[in-house]
């Protein structure tokens, strides 16, 4: 099946208001949900009040838009949490808070993610940073733009083409110090002396949006699920750069891992951090 770009448009621009509005929500709700997060899962993932109250907006206004298109949410606000809400070839998948602790702590690297698959091929990504006030959207065959208080603009990856020269990003997961986790220390190790720096923002759908505008020149990170990468990894594609799993393939939507370039150091960077 072939979708038209028209059609992925108009799917960007209601994800794109339903964003928008989720963030609202997120700035009013952030004092007093900042100050009652709870733990989810390990002791170090946090949730609030307001990861609830933004999946509820988007989730409530996806199901009421596309009633036969299937959900796929972090919290299971009104969906089974991780679990898509029914079989259908097209799968929205959302991160209502993606950056829950920079939330809870008071730094501006939080953002609403919501990306959109058919067939479990990502084609429309939106991550909204109200704090930031930066949104990036892109569709697949429609490029990707970056919306600021300067307007639409589109955007692209850097051109850098030695690792020398390069800013890159990662992340380091919740799970760390448990019995046969990778906590990502010994790739960091041999990245850290062939590149010009390295940085830790604590959102991965804004490191890939990052990477998408020519911030970062590359990023990955390990232990992730699809919320954390469907938005961002559209939006990289679309500025013209590559998006793959560690190994260099295409697992990299459910297989837990990402890592993502401009495309001209993907084998470079992959060498460093293809292997524990």
């Amino acid at each position: 099946m072939t979708v038209a770009p028209a059609e992925l448009q108009a799917f960007a621009g209601r994800a794109l208001q339903l964003a928008r509005t989720a963030g609202d929500e997120l700035l009013r709700l952030r004092p007093q949900a900042a100050a009652r997060p709870e733990s989810k899962g390990l002791r170090r993932e946090l949730v609030t009040a307001a990861d609830r109250a933004a999946e509820h907006v988007v989730v409530g206004g996806l199901l009421a838009s596309f009633p036969d298109h299937a959900v796929l949410a972090e919290e299971g606000v009104l969906t089974t949490q991780g679990r898509a809400s029914k079989s259908s070839d097209w799968t929205w998948i959302v991160d209502p808070l993606d950056g829950t602790t920079n939330y809870v702590h008071g730094l501006p690297f939080f953002a609403v993610a919501i990306g959109l698959a058919h067939r479990h091929v990502p084609l429309v990504g939106v991550v909204h940073a109200p704090a930031l006030g930066q949104t990036f959207v892109a569709w697949r065959g429609g490029g990707a733009r970056l919306l600021d208080a300067g307007g639409e603009r589109a955007i692209a990856v850097t051109s850098t083409a030695e690792l020398a020269d390069a800013l890159l990003a990662t992340g380091f997961s919740y799970v760390r110090n448990e019995p046969g986790k990778d906590d990502n220390s010994g790739r960091l190790a041999r990245v850290l002396p062939h590149c010009r720096d390295l940085r830790r923002l604590g959102s991965a759908e804004l490191d890939l949006c990052y990477v998408a505008s020519g911030v970062y020149d590359g990023y990955w990170e390990l232990y992730l699920a699809p919320y954390d990468v469907a938005a961002g990894a559209v939006i990289v594609q679309e500025a013209g750069g590559r998006v793959t799993d560690l190994r260099g393939g295409d697992e990299w939507l459910f297989g837990g891992e990402v890592l993502a370039t401009n495309g001209r150091l993907h084998d470079a960077l992959r060498g460093h951090v293809g292997t524990r």
